[in-house]
C-alpha cells in the first residue's frame, strides 16, 4: 500500500498519532513521560506551534496541533528521534522504536477542534488507565487535567479550547467536561473518528482525500489545491537551480543592502529586516530547513524560528515574493 504524502496545510489543525514497534512500551514510568513532554515543549516553542490536546498511552501517543507554515515535520521528526535516543540509552536497546512514520490528518477548525480534543483526552478512560471522568480530571498524562486547571502545562493552549465552550473559565470547564461525558456515553465511533482510525491504521488508499484532510467539501478541495501548488513551487525552485547565496542576494537587493550584511547580526534598519525576510522566504517559500537558513545567517535554529513571524509580516509589507 502506498505511503500517504505529507500534506502541509497552514492554519489547519492536525490529529497526530505515533505508535511503537511491536508493542514496545513507549513510556514505562513517569520519568519517561516527563522527558517526552519536555522534548515536546522544546520543539513546539521552536516552531511556534500550538498544542490543543495530547495523551500519552503505553505504546502510542496522540497530539492535536496547529503548526506553522512549515507543517509538522520540524516538530515531529526531531521529537520522535530525540525520544527514541533517550529510550534506547535508558533501556539499553537498539533498533527502531516507532512503527513506521507518525500518522497525521488535517481538519478545519469549525466544530472539529472540539471533537478532536474530546477523542484524544478520553483515550485513558477508554483504555482503562482511568476508571472514569473523575479520575481523568487529575490524571497527569493527558491535556485534560490542564484544561480542568489541576495541572499546569505551559506548552498547552488551554485558552483557545476553553473559549469554544464558554466565556468564563468556570462555565467553559463545566461545558467542556459535559461534552466529554456525552462523548463517553455515545462512543464517538462514527463519522470523524471512523475516518481518523482508518487513517491511523493505514487502511485508506493514498489517493483518497480523506487520507490527508477532513472537513466540508469546499475546505477539502481548497486545502488539497493549496498543497499541490506548494509542492509545484518548491519543485520549480530546485529545477531552476536556486542556492542560498543566490536567494540571499535577491532578498538583499529588495531592501537595498549588500548581500554580505545578511550574514551579520544587526539591530533595526533595512539589514535587520532583510535578515528576517530572508529567513521567512527561505523556510516558507522555498521549503528550506531552518538549520540551513540558520547556518547561512550565523544564528541558532531557535533564532530562525523566532524570526519567521516578523519576517512574514515584513515580506507582506514589502511584497517580497520570489
Amino acid at each position: 500500500m502506498p505511503r500517504k504524502a505529507r500534506l502541509i496545510a497552514p492554519g489547519c489543525i492536525y490529529h497526530v498519532m505515533a505508535r511503537s514497534l511491536d508493542g514496545i512500551m513507549l513510556f514505562r514510568d513517569d520519568q519517561d513521560r516527563a522527558q517526552f513532554l519536555r522534548l515536546l515543549e522544546t520543539y513546539l516553542r521552536m516552531d511556534v506551534c500550538r498544542c490543543y490536546a495530547w495523551a500519552l498511552m503505553s505504546n502510542h501517543y496522540h497530539l492535536v496541533l496547529r503548526p506553522g507554515e512549515s507543517g509538522l515535520a520540524p516538530i515531529m521528526k526531531p521529537l520522535n528521534m530525540r525520544y527514541a535516543q533517550y529510550h534506547g540509552r535508558k533501556y539499553q536497546r537498539r533498533g527502531y522504536l516507532f512503527f513506521d512514520r507518525y500518522k497525521s490528518i488535517a481538519s478545519q477548525d469549525q466544530g472539529y477542534i472540539e471533537q478532536m480534543v474530546r477523542y484524544v483526552h478520553l483515550n485513558p478512560v477508554r483504555s482503562g488507565a482511568c476508571r472514569d471522568l473523575r479520575a481523568l480530571d487529575r490524571y497527569a498524562w493527558t491535556g485534560h487535567s490542564a484544561l480542568m486547571g489541576h495541572v499546569s502545562r505551559p506548552f498547552q493552549d488551554t485558552s483557545t479550547v476553553l473559549r469554544k465552550f464558554g466565556r468564563s473559565i468556570g462555565d467553559a470547564r463545566a461545558a467542556y467536561r459535559e461534552f466529554l461525558a456525552e462523548g463517553l456515553a455515545s462512543g464517538d465511533e462514527d463519522g470523524l473518528w471512523a475516518v481518523i482510525r482508518r487513517s491511523n491504521a493505514s487502511q485508506q488508499k493514498g489517493r483518497q482525500p480523506g487520507c490527508w484532510v477532513i472537513g466540508d467539501p469546499e475546505f477539502v478541495k481548497r486545502t488539497l489545491a493549496n498543497d499541490r501548488a506548494r509542492r509545484l513551487r518548491v519543485s520549480r525552485f530546485d529545477r531552476d537551480g536556486w542556492t542560498l547565496d543566490r536567494l540571499c542576494a535577491e532578498v538583499a537587493s529588495r531592501f537595498g543592502v549588500p548581500a554580505e550584511q545578511l550574514g551579520r547580526r544587526s539591530r533595526g534598519g533595512d539589514a535587520s529586516a532583510a535578515r528576517k525576510c530572508f529567513a521567512y522566504v527561505g523556510c516558507r517559500q522555498f521549503g528550506l530547513k531552518g538549520s540551513q537558513v540558520a547556518q547561512h545567517l550565523g544564528v541558532e535554529g531557535a533564532t530562525v524560528s523566532a524570526m519567521l513571524r516578523t519576517g512574514e509580516r515584513i515580506a507582506l509589507e514589502r511584497r517580497v515574493t520570489i
